[in-house]
């Protein structure tokens, strides 16, 4: 195994659940989500490989501050509105400084109110705690803010403040992660959100130190198509434009190879094939568009996630014995699937873990 840095985890405690803005009872994840519970999932002869995580915004709820909150820096009626997004920050880097493997913790990257538009962001940023000397090690911890698109209405991201404030984060050195959902949320997703990027990059010539664009999960592709079918069928080849237009518009674009196992037909084809026959199912699957993003993107461009513990969604409908875990299973079948494309030791070391480093800035 390679040395591992996963880029992409959640953790929340039952505490939080009335936070979530996903979570309700029926939801499989409703129930305590933690780093010991996540390390679980990791076999013992991996852990010595295993470098640590980053910490993506798990969707706490909020409320919309009024322009005038904004714009006259309302401190209470901010913070008000963004308390449970700040307080995600909060518990996660006191993770961090106290938990006893908090040494995992890389990195964090929070939901900011990017649609609300740059100016939102900077109040933001000033609540988390990060300037200042005194607050060097918060300020390290940063890496950057997410914000889920795959869930809003048309034109969200391409809306003028949007834009702004993914061109401020950006500017300032830190990641942009945003996702999208081009099976169960449309086509449209994907083209907005390459749009929306290229007109932020365009006018970047000279501009140095920016951050990177981070894109989730293979843009959420439909993995239901049948492997026979998906070179020649109409909606991978839409997705493969969109993705060649993102990966042209600037180097600092990086694609995240996650999410697979809830994206996943979550019926019998999988769960009663034998265990090698299981195996070759899901690569058979997969392949043509990691394939296709690593062609893409090159070798330096790509960084793997677990998307714990949203990566065990479904896993039970494809694996049902419950004897493999989701972290361990993807993270195998993900080398494999980098070994069938003749991906070396240095492009592995590189999509687990050199390129994850360098993104989020982890040294």
């Amino acid at each position: 195994m390679p040395p591992i840095i996963d880029s992409h985890i959640h953790l929340f405690t039952k505490d939080h659940l009335p936070h979530l803005a996903w979570a309700t009872p029926e939801s499989s994840l409703y129930s305590e989500n933690s780093i010991p519970e996540y390390l679980s999932g990791i076999p013992p002869s991996g852990l010595a490989n295993f470098k640590g995580f980053v910490f993506i915004e798990t969707d706490r709820r909020y409320t919309v501050p009024s322009g005038e909150a904004i714009s006259e820096d309302d401190t209470v009626a901010l913070k008000k509105a963004w308390e449970w997004p700040l307080e995600e920050f909060e518990f996660v880097y006191g993770l961090s400084k106290t938990h006893t493997y908090g040494k995992y913790v890389l990195g964090i990257v929070p939901w900011a109110p990017m649609n609300l538009g740059a100016l939102a962001v900077d109040r933001f940023c000033e609540f988390l705690g990060v300037e200042g000397e005194e607050n060097a090690e918060r300020r390290r911890m940063l890496k950057g803010f997410r914000y889920l698109v795959q869930d809003k209405p048309p034109g969200t991201i391409g809306d003028v403040k949007f834009r702004g404030s993914m061109g401020w984060v950006w500017k300032k050195g830190l990641v942009v992660e945003i996702g999208v959902d081009t099976r169960s949320g449309g086509m449209w997703q994907l083209e907005e959100a390459v749009k929306a990027i290229q007109e932020v990059v365009k006018d970047s010539e000279g501009v140095e130190d920016v951050g990177t664009f981070v894109v989730n999960h293979l843009c959420k592709p439909n993995l239901h198509i049948a492997p026979s079918e998906i070179l020649s069928h109409p909606t991978f080849r839409a997705w493969k434009s969109n993705v060649k237009n993102l990966a042209i518009s600037h180097p600092s674009i990086v694609m995240k190879v996650s999410g697979i196992f809830a994206e996943l037909p979550h019926n019998e084809s999988f769960s009663k094939l034998s265990a090698s026959q299981k195996e070759d199912a899901v690569i058979a699957h997969v392949t043509p568009w990691i394939s296709e993003v690593l062609s893409t993107f090159g070798p330096d461009r790509v960084i793997w996630g677990s998307d714990w513990p949203v990566c065990k969604m479904g896993f039970d409908k494809i694996y049902p014995s419950g004897e493999f875990s989701a972290w361990e299973t993807w993270r195998g079948l993900a080398a494999k699937v980098m070994q069938k494309l003749g991906q070396d030791k240095d492009a592995m070391e590189k999509l687990f873990s050199r390129n994850t480093a360098r993104v989020y800035k982890l040294s």
